[in-house]
């Protein structure tokens, strides 16, 4: 009897690096899939238990006009003074953030005065810190005959008129350093420390003088008493604040500049804000349509080779996806107009840089450069556009290699 022979059947397994490019793909592929569905409107609930949506800032923006009042009687470059007064507190308020500023002066009555519009999304009390307090800064000694420890007068410390003015104004520091240190009671609170320029020694002696006393930091007439701690060259001053954005605040406010001349509010009102209201899902459907006809002209009418427009339209899809749900998941408050500015931009950049490698190392280099000076240099919209190109940037170039590796996985995969 014959033996019944069975046919050899070889199975091919794919190779571990198959595996991998297979896994690869399919993760790639999620990925892209997610971060369309969470940056699509009208997908704001992707699942149960998550809700994405844009921060729209315009319901945040709050507008004020103060009116302050300098007093500039006993200055002897008046004209100097105000300009100086003007260019520091617009300083403050670009370095803060503050979307729209502008500070006219004028005079009335012979009086001078400063009008300071502003409209922004910030904190309101935070901006009105920057704008409403001159910080001029001196350090004082305690008067003799005074007797700080007076219970019936527990503000005495406090009063500038219990002090004794010394030369050491905010002119003589080099700069005030905002940091956490362990106070008295062993945790971490914030602290300014007055850092002096180099080789200086009046400071030296004075710390010297005084040390293991108590002397004080005159703010606006406000002064804060300050132990000097014996045998270390260290002046370190309580900051009132736990939040890292007040502290912040208050950093601006020490060395934003030495404002050389007092004001006071006069007064101050609410102003109508000024914004554009703009609806994200008709804006985001105009964008879309718009890509598509670009790239429709561009292989049809221009005949740009396919592999260049399917490597551009998919980095661009990644990275325009992901820095949506990037903004929607961290609840960043976002200016629809300067998004959809950013994605135009984006759009225009990726079609550049994927031509070939020389145009890519030379056009990234370039927006970088300028958009680090922008936002060194710029205020406003200005800076916050120039700070999220540069993220954009770097989104861009991974999103673009990543999809040139994608798209050649893709294929080696389809053709096993």
């Amino acid at each position: 009897m014959k033996k019944l022979k069975l046919p050899k059947v070889k199975v091919k397994f794919p190779s571990l690096k198959g595996a991998f490019n297979y896994i690869a793909s399919i993760f790639i592929s999620s990925v892209i899939l997610g971060l369309i569905l969470i940056s699509l409107p009208l997908t704001e609930r992707v699942s149960s238990s998550a809700t994405y949506d844009l921060v729209n800032k315009n319901r945040l923006y709050w507008a004020k006009e103060y009116i302050l009042e300098l007093n500039t009687e006993n200055s002897l470059k008046k004209e100097q003074d105000i300009e100086r007064t003007k260019s520091i507190l617009q300083r403050r308020l670009r370095n803060f953030g503050v979307e729209q500023s502008s500070i006219l002066s004028y005079k009335e009555d012979d009086i001078d005065f400063l009008k300071v519009s502003i409209q922004t999304s910030k904190n309101l009390e935070l901006v009105e810190g920057l704008i409403k307090s001159p910080y001029i800064v001196q350090i004082v000694t305690r008067k003799d005959g005074v007797d700080f420890e007076d219970v019936e007068n527990p503000i005495a410390p406090y009063l500038a008129e219990n002090y004794d003015s010394s030369k050491f104004t905010r002119d003589f520091f080099r700069n005030v350093y905002i940091t956490q240190l362990r106070n008295s009671a062993n945790e971490y609170s914030y602290f300014a420390l007055f850092k002096t320029w180099p080789f200086e020694k009046d400071w030296t002696t004075f710390l010297n003088d005084y040390s293991g006393q108590t002397v004080g930091v005159s703010i606006d007439g406000f002064v804060t008493p300050v132990e000097i701690i014996a045998n270390q060259d260290l002046f370190a001053v309580p900051v009132p604040s736990t939040e890292q954005e007040n502290a912040h605040v208050i950093s601006l406010l020490y060395n934003s500049g030495v404002i050389p001349i007092s004001y006071t509010t006069a007064s101050e009102e609410e102003i109508p804000v000024d914004s554009a209201e703009i609806d994200y899902i008709k804006l985001t459907e105009g964008m879309l349509v718009a890509i598509i006809f670009i790239y429709i002209y561009l292989l049809f009418i221009e005949k740009t080779p396919k592999d260049v427009l399917i490597r551009s339209g998919i980095s661009t899809v990644m990275t325009v996806a992901a820095w949506i749900a990037y903004l929607k998941i961290s609840e960043t408050p976002t200016d629809i107009f300067l998004l959809a500015l950013e994605v135009i931009t984006i759009v225009a950049i990726l079609r550049i840089i994927t031509e070939n490698v020389e145009s890519r190392i030379i056009v990234t280099v370039l927006i970088a450069l300028i958009s680090s000076i922008c936002v060194i240099l710029g205020s406003g919209y200005v800076k916050i556009f120039a700070n999220d190109l540069l993220i954009l940037m770097i989104l861009s170039n991974l999103s673009l290699s990543l999809s040139t590796y994608y798209i050649s996985n893709v294929r080696r995969s389809l053709k096993i």
